[in-house]
This record gives C-alpha cells, structure tokens and sequence, in this order.
C-alpha cells in the first residue's frame, strides 16, 4: 500500500505535471478483495461498481459487490474458455463476454445466456453495450465495426477505418459510436447508417477512446503525445491532458455523471482522476499488486462519494474520492 501523500501543483513535482496551482489529492484503498486467484485476463465493472466481472482463463465470474462472500455465479468450461473481452449493461441486467471470434450475451438475474453473435473472418478487438443492453458495438482488427440490434438479431458491419479498431465507446442511448483507429483517427458515427458525424486526427494511433452517457463528450488518446478532451456536439476540442509524459496508456477511463471529471485507470498500478475543462490531474492513486505489476483493468464511480477498480492480479479495490463535485 502506498503512504498518504500531499502534492502541491505548485511545485511541479519532477516536471511531471503543468504548474497548475492544484494539489493532487493522493491515498491508500479503503478495502481490497481478491475476486479470483489467477491472473485476470479480463475485467469489467458496472457504472455504479456493484457487479465486477472477472475472466481469468478457466472461469468467468460475476461478484455482486453487496454480497462479497462468493461470485453470484461464474460460468465454465468452454464458455470461459479464451475469454478476452468483458462488458456490462449500464442497467445491470445483462453482461457480454467474447474471445474474440463471437460475443455472446448473458442475463444478471437468470444467469443464462441470451444471444451469441460473430461476425466471419473478423477478430473483435474491443466491444461496448448500450445502457438497456439493446445494442452492441463491436470494432475488429480489420478496421471495421458492427452494431447488433438486439431486439432484432441483426448484426449491421460498417467499414470506418482503414486499419484496426484499437477502442470503441457507446453513447448509452446506443445511437453514438466513438472507435479509435491504428489508422491515426477516432471517428463519432451514428449507428443506424454509419454516417460519420465528426473525424479527429492524431499524430499516431489511437489506443484509447471514451464517450459520455449523455453522447456530449469525448476523450482520445493516441500513442505518443495527443490526449484530448473534446466538445462532440461541435467536434472541437476542450482541453489536453496537463501532463508532459509521454507513451503512457489507459486500459479504461470513465467520465462523472455531471461530465466534469475523467476516471481512468492505466497499467503499472495507477488511478487518476482529470478535470475535463482544463485537464488538470485532481487525484492519483496506486492499485495494490499481490502477484507483481497489476495493471488497472476497469474503474468505475461508487455510492456515497467513493469509487472501484479492478486489476489483473483479480484484486477489487474501494477508494475514497477527493472533496470534488461529483453528480453520482
């Protein structure tokens, strides 16, 4: 566990952050718990942090965070088999797992599966569900993306990029997409036609694309430099990350209910909380590792002013937010 630490943006600590006048608000975990006992390859967290949703190999177990004696029920065999790809409807009715050939959704409540989906001779790199669990959005390593209707059982295959999908996030109506390509670009499209609505370009390929519930915004962050918040109404940007490093990565980011911070949690460990109208760090916290380096795989806000993650060493973790207005 790390000690508590006050940092002063004053100071400029290492010439790692913009002398923006901020203190970094830093802390230890209010609680951990260890949610599998192998490497996890796979985790996602539900918006409001009661379900988590591990993968590590042989099994994938959902825990329902009110009740953290045991998983509420996990699945095996070959349906936990290569699992590499987790989600959660923002409801909490249904999740998605996928090994990256076929996606396949299963029901919270009756822990039986409802659908399965692939689409031929396409690897699926990243996948997102609308808030009710009526669409999916799928990006695959050729470059092009597929919504799946639900209600309708129909898989609808765009061509958005021209090399791989590296990220995907869906408005919680599902009817904004936000895929980030090696192809330098993210590109806002609508899912019912595929018209695109805004293009960003990047110095390099974007690994990292997240969208707002309400579709309003947008956050981007490519290889080497470019780390954007945008205006998606407009497609103009707000802010960059206030932060000189360069070559550093996030596995998952969350924006707040009132759309004014950004969550995210990167490998090596790390959390940290940004303000999206200037990109100021506000917060910063180090993830315990059990079994080596863990990298933080999902993050999610909580009830009463807190928020969770999970890392690969299968270990959830509670934290206390910084005396930020957040709208939970």
């Amino acid at each position: 566990m790390i000690k508590l630490i006050t940092l002063l943006g004053a100071v400029c600590t290492l010439s790692l952050f913009g002398c923006s006048q901020q203190e970094v608000h830093t802390g230890k975990s209010l609680s951990a718990l260890s949610h599998s006992d192998n490497i996890i390859t796979a985790s996602a967290l539900s918006k409001d942090g009661q379900f988590n949703l591990v993968a590590d190999g042989k099994t994938v177990c959902l825990w329902n965070n009110k009740q953290v004696e045991s998983p509420s029920h996990c699945l095996t065999g070959n349906e936990a088999e290569f699992i590499e790809l987790l989600d959660i409807s923002e409801n909490n009715q249904f999740y998605l797992t996928s090994n990256q050939m076929t996606v396949r959704l299963h029901s919270v409540q009756s822990k039986q599966q409802l659908g399965e989906w692939g689409v031929e001779g396409h690897i699926i790199n990243e996948m997102d569900i609308s808030a009710n669990g009526d669409k999916i959005l799928l990006g695959f390593r050729s470059g092009e993306a597929s919504i799946i209707d639900v209600k309708r059982n129909k898989v609808t295959t765009f061509e958005k990029h021209r090399l791989d999908i590296n990220s995907v996030s869906l408005s919680d109506d599902g009817a904004i997409a936000f895929t980030g390509s090696s192809d330098k670009k993210a590109m806002l499209w609508q899912t019912d036609s595929g018209n695109n609505i805004h293009e960003f370009k990047h110095a390099s390929r974007v690994n990292h694309v997240s969208i707002s519930a309400d579709g309003k915004l947008g956050f981007t962050l490519d290889a080497i430099k470019d780390r954007t918040f945008w205006d998606l109404s407009r497609g103009k940007s707000i802010a960059e990350l206030d932060t000189n490093l360069r070559f550093f990565e996030f596995n998952d980011s969350r924006f707040s209910a009132d759309n004014t911070l950004l969550l995210t949690g990167s490998p090596k460990q790390v959390i940290k909380l940004w303000r999206v109208s200037d990109g100021v760090l506000m917060a910063e916290w180090q993830s315990e590792a059990t079994k080596g380096r863990a990298s933080v795989l999902s993050v999610a806000y909580s009830e009463q002013g807190k928020m969770v993650t999970t890392n690969s060493d299968g270990l959830f973790e509670q934290w206390q937010l910084p005396n930020i207005q957040v709208n939970n």
